[in-house]
Order: C-alpha cells, then sequence, then structure tokens
C-alpha cells in the first residue's frame, strides 16, 4: 500500500460514503490482502455496464491499496479497463495517472518498451492538459525505465528535468526521490563511490520527511555503494536497517529485493550458510510476486555462494536456470553477466564451453558503454581464447 503516493480524484458523490477505519498499518494491509481478488473483478463488471466513472476510480484505488505482498500481473488487466473507462468518460486526468500505473507495471515485470510507451503516452497528454506534475512525475518514470535500460545519459536528463519542474511546484518528497534516482543511476553505471554521495544526500531527506520507503531505498544503495568498495560491515549496517523498514511495512518486494543485497554482503563476509538462506528466501517471495528477473537474481547469489565454497557444478546450475531466465526476459545485459558466472563455473572440466559462453557474452556488452560495463568487457577479454 502506498498511501504517500495516492493523488485519487474521486466524483463528488463519492465523499458521501464514509471512509472505513482501520485500528492500524497491519489491519489495513489484512483487509487489502483478504479482499484483493474480489475488488478486482469489480472493475470489469462495472466497465461492461459501462458506470465508467466508478470503474475508472476503483481501478486507480486498487492501484495505490495494492498489498506489497501481490504481484503486480493481478492488477494489470484492471487497470486496462480502468484506461478504457476513463476514456470513455473523457477524464484526461484519469488516463494520465492509469497510463503511468500501466507503465509501472510493465517495467517491474521487466517489459521496459511497453513501459516506455506508456509513460510517453501519459507524458504526451500532460503536457498537452498543461498538468506540470504529472509531466514531471511521467519524466521520473520514463528515467526509471532508461535506467533500468541502461541508458545512463537519457536516464539523468530526464530525472534533472522531472527534480526542477517538482522543484517548482513545492514537492521537496519528489525531489528527494529524485536525489535517489541519481544516485542509483551512478551506482548502476559502476561509480560507487559518487552513488554513495548522492544516496547520503536522498537518505537526510527522506528522514527529514519521514518517508520510509524512500529511507530504505537510499540505504539499500548505500549498503551497495560500501560493498563494491569493501566496507562489508557499513554495508551491513545499512541493510539490515533497510530490511527491518521493509519488514515493519510488509512489503515483500522491498524485503525481496533488499534481501539480494544482504545475500551478497554475507557470502562476500564469508557468511556462506547465511547467504544462502538470504537468496533463497529472496527467490521464493519474487515467484510469489511474478518477478521472474528478481528470482533470477537470487539464483546468481546462489550460484556465486556455491562458486566460493567450491561447489562448481552446483553454481552452474544455478547460473544455467539464470541464464535461460534472462535470456527469455531479453535482458541484455544480466544475460551478458550472467554468461561469465557461468563460464567462470565450467571452466575447469569444459573449457570450450566457457569460452563460448563468453564470447556470447561480449556480443551483448557491445550495446553499453559505461563504467560497469567496460569494466566487465575487459575481464572477459583479458582470458585466453584458446583457455576460455
Amino acid at each position: 500500500m502506498k498511501p504517500a503516493e495516492a493523488r485519487l480524484h474521486l466524483a463528488p458523490s463519492a465523499t458521501s460514503v464514509p471512509p472505513m477505519a482501520f485500528a492500524d498499518y497491519d489491519a489495513a494491509v489484512d483487509w487489502s490482502e483478504r479482499e484483493h481478488t474480489t475488488l478486482l473483478r469489480l472493475v470489469p463488471v462495472a466497465a461492461s455496464a459501462r458506470f465508467d466513472t466508478p470503474a475508472w476510480q476503483l481501478a486507480e484505488v486498487l492501484w495505490h491499496i495494492r498489498s506489497p505482498s501481490t504481484p503486480v500481473t493481478d492488477w494489470t488487466d484492471t487497470g486496462r479497463a480502468g484506461l478504457a473507462a476513463a476514456e470513455r468518460a473523457h477524464e484526461p486526468a484519469a488516463r494520465i495517472r492509469l497510463l503511468s500505473n500501466l507503465g509501472m507495471a510493465c517495467r517491474q515485470r521487466r517489459r521496459l518498451d511497453e513501459a516506455l510507451e506508456w509513460h510517453r503516452q501519459a507524458l504526451e497528454l500532460a503536457r498537452a492538459t498543461a498538468d506540470a506534475f504529472e509531466e514531471a512525475r511521467s519524466l521520473n518514470l520514463m528515467g526509471l525505465v532508461d535506467l533500468e535500460s541502461r541508458r545512463f545519459d537519457e536516464a539523468g536528463d530526464r530525472f534533472e528535468r522531472a527534480a526542477a519542474l517538482f522543484r517548482d511546484l513545492g514537492e521537496p518528497r519528489r525531489v528527494a526521490m529524485g536525489l535517489s534516482n541519481v544516485a542509483s543511476t551512478r551506482l548502476d553505471a559502476g561509480r560507487p563511490a559518487e552513488a554513495e554521495t548522492a544516496a547520503r544526500q536522498a537518505l537526510a531527506a527522506h528522514r527529514a520527511l519521514d518517508n520510509q520507503a524512500s529511507v530504505g531505498n537510499a540505504l539499500y544503495i548505500i549498503a551497495e555503494a560500501g560493498r563494491e568498495q569493501g566496507r562489508f560491515a557499513a554495508a551491513r549496517h545499512a541493510v539490515d536497517e533497510a530490511l527491518d523498514i521493509a519488514l515493519a511495512l510488509r512489503n515483500r518486494t522491498l524485503e525481496g529485493f533488499w534481501l539480494l543485497t544482504l545475500g551478497d554482503v554475507q557470502r562476500d563476509s564469508g557468511e556462506y550458510g547465511d547467504a544462502l538462506a538470504s537468496y533463497q528466501r529472496s527467490a521464493m517471495l519474487h515467484r510469489r510476486l511474478g518477478d521472474r528477473s528478481r528470482e533470477a537474481l537470487a539464483w546468481r547469489g546462489t550460484g556465486l555462494t556455491y562458486a566460493a565454497t567450491g561447489r562448481a557444478q552446483d553454481a552452474a546450475a544455478f547460473h544455467r536456470q539464470a541464464v535461460a531466465a534472462h535470456r527469455e526476459l531479453g535482458d541484455a545485459w544480466q544475460l551478458a553477466v550472467e554468461l561469465d558466472h557461468l563460464a567462470a563455473c565450467v571452466q575447469g572440466t569444459d573449457p570450450e564451453a566457457a569460452r563460448v559462453h563468453r564470447a556470447e557474452a561480449l556480443t551483448y556488452l557491445a550495446r553499453y558503454t559505461d563504467p560497469r560495463a567496460e569494466a566487465l568487457r575487459s575481464r572477459i577479454e583479458a582470458r585466453p581464447a584458446g583457455r576460455g
């Protein structure tokens, strides 16, 4: 559930309905989980009966009250039905918000081209209706798609334009989120020291605003940046605090993702049994959420842990699973990284297979020029061709 992000615009008649009251956050989440499936069914029923206004309103509300433990795939058809209803009702503001929600849903499912198209439509409509807030929001969301596609220059440009608009609009929470996005861009590009600096600025801003999920995100970035710089104790402290936040929010999406970082820190610290447990829970949570990309990242962590303990055959099995998932998802970057890990596992028993895996990895890396990609390409090319 994301109450801080909700900007719901209900019809005047809806204000006569007394709001439900919950004893606390947990009670609200319990209700959302219990009624989730039933509520989703109401939107297409209302839309088919041409009750368009309640149909789009309910679709939007259901996006915001979605329990963190429910797969985003459950909402997608609901969102499409709500969008069609908003179009029939001639509600451009509702259309913009639903287009944005559909884009976020696709990004979570790694359907990045489709996500970008939804956000492009939202951006065009926001500009056509002079909605500066939604224009800034669309730019920021498009930047997140660019970030996951490793188009770092485009991501940075969109984040900067979005931050400028949010600043002009007096939206400090959104400006702070922009700082976090800048930090993520630097981290993914392979600039951990710069990422940590930006993340600490974002962390201070989010703490001042008491935005707990965003505090956790900044801590996650700090943990990853610290781990890459060899500061494992500091990284562990940051990721432990982030996970405490995820557990308090009962947000399984955040818990599953940040468990990957915990597992990495544990593996780098030689705590192999604990690392395997973290990856196993992360894989289980992502499987429930329908996030195959992050489930494959948990398999990667498992494989790397087995490799660190000398179990190359077991490691290779997990890397093969991850390769298959990233190939099916069309994720060229993750596929290249995984192929290199698989090559390392089979190097001792099948040097020719290792050579083939690395050669394939290089074909996927050709499109990337960021520091992290350049470093990986250099490591692969440094290996003698005849020895894999």
